[in-house]
């Protein structure tokens, strides 16, 4: 993402970063706790300690509460009652865990994730600047991810959409519906499609269905794609240019479309069978480039 800082801190003394990345290496390198609160639309804030990213809150897809409150694995009492309990500013986790609110292993999954969600998400669109801020409560992951690391996943899921579909900034403004045919097959499709094709309905792009479903954006839009190929739903502007549906007709209830021939082969985690991967996401990488130096992407 590019952007100027505004205005520069103690913690960005020296010539400005170039862009947020670069920021963000920068703060790794001196190992800084505190946030990053980025300007602009959406916008968003990334917080740091030891100089990795505990967390990323942005409106442009879940953050950690939402989703465990969508969810309905905390109640909208029990995360209160969490912020009451807090005593120091990194202890709303550990906090809900301690008092039974959610398991810590799940805890730490979902925290993770939204870290790279939220990258993704602000990654869409350019910053208008940042600057830099003491640390500020929230739910962290426990490890932090290095800035780089979460770079190169931002590049990898730009291209991904990119490959697949066309422009991930107008993806994420579309606005869809279930398609004729999604009715005549709706007993055989998987859960997680009914569930985006229950709430689908003209009206709501895929940050608010990200919202309403309680999952984070980039699943929800690799989700839309592969509906898109399955002719499950209809685009309520224009399909993407030159994108015929070479997929199956009918998916099975818990099937993974087979990949179509001339598409990315899919990228299969540590040797296992594909028919072993369920809800697979990835697909193959192919070039990634850092996103830290060249200015794009997160």
């Amino acid at each position: 993402m590019n952007g100027g800082p505004i205005p520069p801190s103690p913690a960005q003394a020296g010539s400005s970063p170039r862009n947020l990345p670069a920021q963000l290496l920068r703060l790794h390198q001196e190992n800084y706790s505190g946030t990053v609160i980025v300007s602009g639309v959406p916008g968003g804030t990334i917080h740091l300690r030891d100089g990795l990213i505990g967390a990323i809150e942005t409106p442009g897809t879940p953050s950690v509460e939402s989703a465990l409150l969508k969810s309905a694995r905390v109640s909208d009492e029990d995360w209160a009652a969490g912020l009451t309990a807090v005593r120091q500013v990194d202890d709303l986790g550990a906090t809900l865990v301690r008092q039974g609110r959610v398991g810590a292993a799940e805890l730490e999954v979902l925290c993770a994730a939204t870290v790279f969600e939220g990258a993704f998400a602000m990654a869409l669109t350019r910053p208008d600047g940042w600057e830099v801020g003491g640390p500020a409560p929230t739910v962290l992951t426990r490890h932090g991810i290095a800035p780089q690391t979460v770079a190169e996943e931002t590049t990898r899921r730009l291209a991904l959409v990119s490959q697949r579909w066309g422009s991930p900034a107008e993806l994420a403004r579309a606005r869809m519906r279930p398609s004729p045919r999604a009715d005549r097959v709706a007993g055989r499709l998987t859960r997680r499609y009914q569930a985006v094709l229950a709430v689908a309905n003209a009206r709501r792009t895929p940050r608010d269905l990200a919202f309403t479903l309680g999952r984070g954006l980039f699943a929800v839009m690799v989700d839309l794609i592969r509906m898109n190929d399955l002719q499950l739903i209809q685009w309520e502007d224009r399909p993407p240019a030159d994108r015929p549906s070479t997929a199956p007709r009918v998916v099975e209830a818990g099937a993974v479309p087979r990949t179509p021939a001339g598409s990315l082969p899919r990228r299969v985690p540590r040797g296992r069978p594909e028919h072993q991967v369920r809800g697979e996401t990835r697909a193959s990488d192919g070039p990634r480039p850092s996103g830290l130096t060249d200015g794009s992407g997160f």
